[in-house]
C-alpha cells in the first residue's frame, strides 16, 4: 500500500469518526453508506490539493536548494573573510600597542633630554662672566622663549635646541683664546661706560671708548651692568694698548676681584663697634667699667700677704707675758690685715681662749666684706653680657624684618645693617662675658685663698697662746 492509500484511509477513518461524533452530538442519524461516500469525496478533493502542493514544491525545490547553496558558499566566504580581518585587527592591535609603548619611550626620552638641555643650559648661564651676559642673553632669551612656546618635541624646539647649542659651542672656542667685544661698564663713580670688554679664562678687563678708564670688572649688586675696579697709573697700561701689538701682557687678579671686594667691604673697628648701636655701646660700658675694677682688686690683693708672719711667736709670747704694748708694736711690724687681728689676739690671749679666737674671727670677717668687694659686679656683668649681646641680636633682627617688609629681599645690602648689629652685639657681649668670667673666677680664688691665709694665723696664734698657757702653769 502507497503511501497515498494510506493517507486515504486515514482520512477517512478520521472523517467518520467526526460524523459520527458529530451525529451522535446533535442526536441527527444519518446513513453510514452517504457519510462514507462524502468522506471519500472530500479525501479524494484533498489529495488532489495535495498533489498539486507537491508539485509546486518539487517545482521550487532546486531554485531553494541552489539559493541554500549559495548561500552556504557565501557564509563561508563571510567567516573566511571575518577570520581574516579578526587576524589583521590583531595584528592591528599588536603595532598599535608597540606604536604607543614607542610613544610612550619618545616621550620620555624627549622628556629626559629636555631636562638634560635645561640643565646644559643653566650651567652654562651659570659659569658665563657677569660681562659675558650682555653678549649672550640677547641671543639665548629668544631661544629660551621660543622652546617654551613651541612646547616639549615639536621641530621648532628641537632646532631652537640646536641653535642654542651650536651658540654653546660658539662660546667655548671664543674663550679658548680670548676675544673682545663692545659693552658697557658701570665705575666707582655710578657713571656707564662704553667700550671693550675683553674676555680672557675667568677674568673680564674693560677699556672705555676713550681709554681713560681701564680695569677689571665685577659684578655690581643691583645693576644689569657690570662694575668696573679701576687700574691707575702704569698698571693699567697693558690693557690700554692692548690690541696695537699681538701680544699684551694682562694683569691678573687670582681672586677675580673677590680681594679688592673684600677690602672695600672691611671696616675699621670704630665703623666695627658703630654696627653695635646702642646696645653695643653699653655692653663696652659694663666691660671697661668691669676690667677697671679688676685692677682695683689687683692692688687690694696686693696689699695682703698670704703667709704667716715670722713674728708670730713673738707676739703671742709677749701677749702672754702681759706685755700688751710691746705685742701691739710687735705685730704692727706685719702687713696691715695681719697687723689688725694680731692686736686683737694679743688684747685677748689671757682670756678664754674660745673668746680670742672670736674675737679674731670678727677681725677677718670684718675685713671678708672688703676682700670681696666688686667680685659681684663681674659676676653680673660675666652674666649680663651675653644677655645684652642677645638683646641687640633681636633688636638688630626686628631691624631686618622690617626693612624685608619695606624693601623685600632681592637686595641684600639693604639688609646688612640689621644683620650687622645682631651679629656684631652678639659677639660684643661674648668678648666681654668671657674674659670677666675668667677675671671673676680668678680673683674669687685669691680672695678665698688670702681669706684662709688669715685664718690659718689665728688658728696659729691660738695654738701658740695656749701652748705657752700651759707651759707658764705648769
Amino acid at each position: 500500500m502507497d503511501s497515498q492509500a494510506k493517507l486515504r484511509w486515514i482520512f477517512l477513518g478520521l472523517g467518520l469518526s467526526l460524523l459520527v461524533f458529530s451525529n451522535s452530538l446533535k442526536g441527527q442519524e444519518r446513513d453510514i453508506a452517504a457519510l462514507a461516500d462524502e468522506m471519500e469525496s472530500r479525501v479524494e478533493a484533498s489529495l488532489r490539493k495535495y498533489e498539486v502542493l507537491q508539485n509546486e514544491i518539487a517545482e521550487n525545490k532546486i531554485p531553494i536548494l541552489e539559493k541554500i547553496n549559495e548561500l552556504e558558499n557565501k557564509t563561508i566566504e563571510l567567516r573566511s573573510q571575518l577570520k581574516s580581518r579578526d587576524g589583521e585587527e590583531k595584528k592591528a592591535l599588536d603595532e598599535l600597542r608597540e606604536r604607543q609603548m614607542r610613544i610612550s619611550d619618545t616621550r620620555t626620552q624627549n622628556d629626559y633630554v629636555s631636562g638634560l638641555f635645561a640643565q646644559y643650559l643653566n650651567t652654562f648661564e651659570g659659569r658665563l662672566q657677569i660681562a659675558e651676559d650682555q653678549l649672550f642673553s640677547p641671543k639665548l632669551t629668544p631661544l629660551r622663549e621660543a622652546i617654551e612656546i613651541a612646547g616639549s618635541g615639536s621641530k621648532v624646539t628641537i632646532e631652537k635646541r640646536t641653535e642654542a647649542v651650536e651658540l654653546c659651542l660658539e662660546r667655548l672656542d671664543l674663550i679658548l683664546g680670548g676675544y673682545v667685544f663692545e659693552g658697557e661698564a658701570i665705575d666707582p663713580t655710578g657713571e656707564i661706560l662704553n667700550g671693550d670688554i675683553i674676555i680672557f679664562g675667568p677674568a673680564a678687563y674693560f677699556r672705555s671708548a676713550t681709554n681713560d678708564s681701564v680695569g677689571m670688572l665685577n659684578y655690581r649688586s643691583g645693576a644689569l651692568e657690570p662694575g668696573l675696579v679701576s687700574f691707575e697709573g702704569e698698571y693699567g697700561n697693558p690693557l690700554r694698548n692692548y690690541g696695537e701689538s699681538k701680544t699684551a701682557s694682562l694683569p691678573l687678579d687670582a681672586s677675580l676681584g673677590k680681594a679688592i671686594s673684600l677690602k672695600e667691604a672691611s671696616d675699621s673697628w670704630q665703623e666695627h663697634l658703630e654696627k653695635g648701636g646702642y646696645v653695643g655701646y653699653a655692653i663696652l660700658a659694663m666691660g671697661g667699667l668691669a676690667l677697671l675694677l679688676a685692677f682695683v682688686k689687683l692692688g687690694d690683693f696686693a696689699a695682703l700677704s698670704v703667709s704667716i708672719p715670722a713674728n708670730l711667736a713673738s707676739v703671742a709670747s709677749r701677749a702672754v707675758e702681759g706685755k700688751l704694748d710691746d705685742a701691739k708694736a710687735e705685730a704692727s711690724k706685719s702687713r696691715p690685715w695681719m697687723r689688725d687681728m694680731l692686736q686683737e689676739g694679743a688684747s685677748h690671749a689671757l682670756s678664754n681662749r674660745e673668746l680670742m679666737e672670736d674675737h679674731m674671727v670678727s677681725v677677718i670677717l670684718n675685713r671678708k666684706p672688703r676682700l670681696e668687694r666688686f667680685l659681684p659686679w663681674l659676676a653680673v656683668t660675666a652674666a649680663a653680657t651675653p644677655l645684652m649681646g642677645l638683646l641687640g641680636t633681636v633688636v638688630g633682627m626686628i631691624k631686618t624684618f622690617t626693612l624685608i617688609t619695606i624693601f623685600g629681599s632681592g637686595d641684600p645690602k639693604a639688609l646688612s645693617s640689621g644683620i650687622s648689629e645682631a651679629l656684631v652685639t652678639t659677639e660684643l657681649g661674648l668678648i666681654v662675658a668671657i674674659p670677666t668670667l675668667i677675671i671673676h673666677g680668678a680673683l674669687l680664688r685669691l680672695a678665698k685663698k688670702r681669706i684662709g691665709a688669715m685664718e690659718l694665723a689665728a688658728t696659729e696664734f691660738s695654738k701658740i697662746v695656749s701652748k705657752l698657757t700651759e707651759e707658764g702653769r705648769a
